[in-house]
């Protein structure tokens, strides 16, 4: 047999894509407050303060005229975008077209971009009338040289209720957090050993799937890292706002500049505040 045979081989190439783990869908646009169609590059969100009755003493008195206090946030709008071509010649040599792909791909990154923006507002700075506020000290539980506890997760839980900001005030409190806090839990004696709803998270490897010690609990990788410190974020729902002036917009069409290839393109304008800071709590873990 000719030693040339292998020049007739055929090449076979795959009929399908599999994309590379990686978060595909929103974790926090559900679990914050949201301000849909933005038009402009910000939007206010306005706040209204605390009030405190006054003790009537004497019989007649006038009727009491108060200023309520007001407060605002501005939600900042920022442009994202992603975009890829397609060669149709390329497409030729392929058993399948790539296009629905790249375009799932370009969604994920979209949806992965909300959540940063989250995460971002909620540990960062917030613009007001007054200027950029910051997230004070009282709001951070510091990493202590430990991962994240029982007594962090209790801590946070005290700091939530001592600000009228938990269940008891209608709020939805949510706890997000990393594989590596995921291990601190599950391997817990002091949480795993008499917490029924701990042992169900052993058999099923995970926290998020049931409300555990006042937290909907939400994983996340997108927490941010300096050094050896991760800062997870625990927030009520109303304490955050993501604003949306265009969601997720995807296009494909041909390019008559380039040979009428596909191109795919994906854009979105999204921003976040934090509303307020008794609603936000930092708690950082060393990893």
């Amino acid at each position: 047999m000719s030693n040339q045979i292998t020049e007739a081989f055929v090449q076979q190439f795959g009929s399908t894509y599999l994309h590379v783990a990686q978060q595909m869908q929103s974790r926090l646009m559900g679990a914050v407050r949201q301000e849909n169609g933005i038009v402009g590059t910000s939007k206010s969100v306005n706040r209204l303060g605390k009030r405190t009755m006054q003790r009537r003493t004497s019989r007649h008195a006038d009727t009491p005229i108060n200023e309520q206090p007001h407060s605002t946030r501005y939600v900042d709008l920022f442009d994202y975008d992603d975009g890829d071509m397609l060669d149709n010649l390329d497409k030729l040599k392929l058993l399948t077209d790539p296009t629905s792909d790249y375009m799932k791909a370009m969604v994920g990154g979209g949806n992965r971009q909300k959540d940063l923006e989250i995460i971002t507002a909620a540990l960062g700075s917030s613009r007001s009338t007054t200027g950029s506020i910051v997230l004070p000290s009282s709001q951070k539980i510091l990493h202590g040289s430990a991962g994240l506890t029982k007594a962090k997760i209790i801590q946070a839980k005290k700091m939530f209720r001592a600000a009228e900001a938990d269940e008891q005030n209608a709020e939805e409190l949510y706890f997000v957090y990393g594989s590596e806090a995921m291990e601190d839990v599950l391997t817990d004696t002091t949480l795993t050993s008499s917490d029924h709803l701990a042992v169900q998270m052993l058999q099923e490897g995970n926290i998020n799937s049931k409300k555990w010690m006042g937290f909907n609990w939400i994983p996340s990788e997108l927490c941010p890292k300096s050094s050896t410190t991760r800062s997870l974020v625990a927030f009520a729902k109303s304490g955050l706002c993501l604003g949306v002036g265009q969601d997720i917009k995807t296009e494909v069409g041909k390019d008559p500049g380039k040979g009428f290839n596909v191109r795919v393109y994906v854009c979105l304008s999204i921003g976040a505040v934090r509303v307020e800071e008794e609603k936000v709590v930092e708690v950082q873990c060393t990893e």
